[in-house]
């Protein structure tokens, strides 16, 4: 029996550490407190507000009528509220380890400022609400709420009347006017947006059958019922705090998934949690002639930056916009959320999170979500998230969709479908529209050539591997071409194939170096899924180095061709060949 004691005395001691070191841990303002006094001095009501919140109070009494009678009922109440509805907003209240510091709230006459706190609430349960934005469309003041619900922006008389704007998702957007310049503390409470899909269930059958078997139906969500649930206390915190616009629903997709990733990450090293938090809150469309910042934190659009279009932008190192209409440079890395319309250029890198229909100049890096119509230069990388229908230029190009109109001229070009020939060295496309061939062939002189192929039908770059193992003398071949292939329908196809070709054949004394220009026109024919045969004529001009081994010991690549050419010289030969091999396609 005694153990038993021990045993629930041992649980009650560790319950109760537990909560004081909660409550300990929780800020003295906001630390819940339960009153209910009637003609009770300020002074003893000091005494029981510090009793229960576990602190102690700090203050001048010349400031404070500690013997004046109040009368109040407060049930679960921050300590910051009691006080409120105490001193009626005429204190200031400062913390210091385990003391409330309480002075007197006076008003600067120099800036004429003034304060308006309180806490933003859910109206239905009245819990508090963080990453709740406040703020003023004109001035750009603004406030984030703690996670304990509270605000505390500062104004100015100048601006006079202000109309503020709370916002956060799931919730119906509030304003509230302010006409006086006085410290004022007001609560302020938020409408949740409720969407409830009703069920109807059809009526045109009235079988007992049918009826009984809507009776274990389930009511079917939409997706938007789903994202917003009908309870307020299920609302979710859907703030992501991301540099950029992100859907909230999931698309699984893998260039989107890691596209929305890279966003979130590149958001917390280079923009502020605060304009992170405003820029997902902020539903209004705000837009000012200009701005000029430093830093993504440190500009004249303040923490509003993410959610403000503007028509002319500078950024001395780097900046963060909603979007650009007309101009935007920056030193080294220009950030819009949103969209560019205008130009933008930067020292080092453009990333817009919407659409460009602009131009985009920069030295390394160019990402945009969606390229309608617009212009990506660098000297690095272009990157299209989504769809592109504008041009991209660079030494390597990369768009998931290339829409008609669009075009990629890079040295590598890459995406995963495209509606126009991307035009560089190697282009490499998706099973949407690619075109890929890998193919093993012999010619007329015995010489086996490996050869890929890749790009889209009508333009697609080659590379070419050949070796001749049979010759006295081996000669071992690099080439490069371009090509095109047409459709013949019933599994046949026809390419024409130009491609250049460095050859090189082994003496006794030194390597003999040749170039040899081929022409191919092959027929296709699929006998497999995946897997066609080749035929056809090839039209090839051999020029032989100058250079090479004395002619004494022996022409140089003697016997290419193996019959009687159409033209020959000491120099260079010409002549039809033919070449046949087995493919793999790409489909």
């Amino acid at each position: 029996m005694k153990l038993c004691s021990l045993k629930y005395l041992f649980l009650f001691a560790q319950f109760f550490c537990i909560n004081h070191f909660l409550f300990a841990q929780t800020p003295i303002l906001e630390r819940s407190i339960n009153l209910k006094v009637n003609n009770i001095s300020v002074s003893n009501v000091l005494e029981m507000i510090a009793k229960q919140g576990d602190f102690s109070f700090s203050y001048n009494s010349e400031i404070i009528d500690v013997n004046d009678k109040i009368d109040l009922v407060v049930s679960n109440k921050p300590v910051r509220e009691v006080l409120n509805r105490i001193f009626k907003g005429t204190l200031n209240y400062k913390v210091r380890g385990e003391y409330l510091i309480l002075q007197k709230n006076e008003q600067t006459e120099e800036t004429k400022s003034f304060v308006l706190t309180g806490y933003i609430l859910d109206d239905p349960t009245d819990k508090p609400l963080g990453k709740v934005t406040i703020y003023d469309r004109k001035s750009l003041s603004s406030s984030i709420t703690n996670q304990y619900g509270f605000y505390r922006i500062k104004l100015y008389q100048s601006q006079l009347p202000i109309r503020l704007t709370i916002s956060r998702p799931n919730y119906e957007q509030e304003s509230i006017l302010i006409k006086s310049s006085k410290n004022t503390y007001q609560d302020i409470h938020l409408q949740p947006i409720r969407q409830e899909t009703p069920f109807n269930p059809p009526i045109e059958d009235n079988s007992i059958e049918k009826m009984d078997s809507y009776k274990n139906l389930k009511p079917k969500q939409d997706e938007t019922s789903l994202l917003l649930p009908v309870s307020p206390n299920a609302f979710p915190d859907i703030t992501d705090e991301s540099i950029f616009p992100t859907s909230p629903i999931f698309d699984s997709t893998l260039y989107e998934s890691r596209w929305d990733m890279f966003k979130k990450r590149l958001g917390k090293v280079l923009v502020s949690r605060s304009q992170r938090i405003n820029a997902q809150n902020i539903k209004d469309s705000l837009s000012r002639n200009y701005q000029f910042s430093v830093l993504p934190f440190l500009g004249t659009n303040r923490l509003l930056s993410g959610s403000i279009k503007n028509d002319y932008s500078v950024n001395l190192l780097m900046g963060y916009a909603g979007g650009v209409r007309k101009l935007e440079v920056g030193g080294l890395i220009n950030g819009i959320r949103k969209d560019v319309e205008g130009v933008q250029l930067a020292g080092l890198a453009n990333i817009v999170g919407g659409s460009l229909s602009g131009v985009q100049i920069s030295n390394l890096l160019n990402i945009t979500g969606h390229n309608e119509g617009g212009l990506q230069l660098t000297a690095g990388l272009n990157t299209v998230i989504k769809e592109s229908s504008g041009w991209q230029i660079a030494p390597i190009n990369y768009a998931h969709r290339v829409l008609k109109g669009g075009k990629q001229i890079g040295f590598i070009n890459i995406s995963d479908s495209t509606d126009t020939a991307p035009i560089g060295f190697l282009s490499f496309v998706g099973s949407g529209t690619g075109y890929k061939r890998l193919e093993l062939a012999i010619d007329e002189n015995e010489t086996v050539t490996f050869t890929f192929k890749t790009g889209v039908r009508k333009f697609y770059n080659i590379l070419a591997l050949h070796y001749n193992f049979l010759r006295p003398r081996e000669v071992f071949g690099l080439g490069y071409g371009i090509g095109r292939a047409y459709e013949l329908g019933r599994a046949w196809m026809f390419n024409t194939d130009l491609t250049t070709n460095i050859l090189v054949e082994y003496d006794d004394l030194s390597p003999n170096v040749a170039a040899l220009w081929k022409f191919d026109m092959m027929f296709e024919k699929q006998i497999a899924q995946n897997v066609a045969i080749t035929l056809g004529p090839s039209i090839k001009y051999l020029i032989i180095n100058q250079y090479n081994s004395a002619f004494w010991q022996s022409k140089p690549f003697d016997k290419i061709p193996s019959f009687e050419p159409l033209s020959a010289t000491e120099k260079s030969s010409f002549w039809i060949g033919f070449q046949m091999g087995i493919r793999i396609r790409s489909k």
